[in-house]
Formats: C-alpha cells, structure tokens, sequence
C-alpha cells in the first residue's frame, strides 16, 4: 500500500499495488559506476479520503503522477539509509560485477566502505490504477457535489 496526498490533504487516496517490476542496471564511466532503477507498478485505488472524481481519466493521470513521486521517494530513501549504513542490501555490487566483471575487480575491495556509500542511483518510477474500485463517483464527491 502507498498512500499519497491530494489537494493538500495527506495521505487522502491509498494505492494497493497488485503488480510491480523492477529492472536495475548499471553503466560505468571511467570506472565509476552508475545504477538506474526502473519500477513499474500496477495497482487499484483502496480507499479515498476526500472528494475526487475517479470518473475522469485527466484525474486518474494526475493520481498516477502523484503516486510516482511517493515510490520514487520511498525507494530514494532506502537507497540513502542503506548507503549511509555501508551495507549493500539490495545486491547493487552483483549488479554492476555482472556488467563489468573486470571494473568489479578494482572496485571490488572498497565495494561497501567507499564505492557504494557514493553511489549515483537514478530512480524512474512508473504508476497505473487498473481500478478505482467504483463504478461511478465516491461518497465524497457525490456529497460535495450535492453541497454545492
């Protein structure tokens, strides 16, 4: 579940994620090395806190848009923690060995003290509701419109 904001208000639309595929890769230059993560997730709206019209496919894309900044920041900052704690959990050094086994050579030694703590890691973050969950408007939306 990833819950992100809307319209100023925090954590408004919950976001189940049903499928997600990550693909990393590495790219060395001068021997320094660079790692892009590429995520794409797949899922449905769980629960909406605030009125919002899930009919319209410009607000469906904008909820999209939103989602992808909350994953790309989630998975930034636990790239960041494992970085400052010098521990490569995510396996980023097979990564890169498997890409350049003879740059893994030299680099190898000073992999989780030096190399990785100073790591570049690209993060590219795709979002898609398949389902909002509702055939037409929420209760929210239907209220506020009936109170206008």
């Amino acid at each position: 579940m990833v819950s992100t904001s809307w319209e100023k208000e925090k954590k408004a639309i919950a976001y189940k994620v049903m499928r997600q595929k990550t693909k990393v890769s590495a790219t060395l230059t001068n021997g320094k090395p660079k790692l892009s993560i590429s995520t794409r997730a797949e899922g449905d709206i769980a629960e909406v806190k605030v009125p919002v019209d899930l009919t319209d496919p410009h607000v469906i894309k904008k909820i999209e848009k939103e989602l992808e900044k909350e994953i790309k920041s989630e998975i930034e900052k636990a790239v960041q923690q494992a970085q400052k704690d010098k521990s490569d959990i995510f396996g980023f050094g097979e990564v890169v060995h498997r890409t350049d086994p003879k740059a893994w050579k030299k680099i190898e030694k000073e992999w989780d003290d030096r190399t990785f703590a100073e790591l570049d890691v690209d993060v590219k973050v795709e979002a898609l509701i398949r389902r909002t969950g509702l055939v037409n408007n929420s209760l929210h939306t239907t209220l506020k419109k009936e109170g206008e």
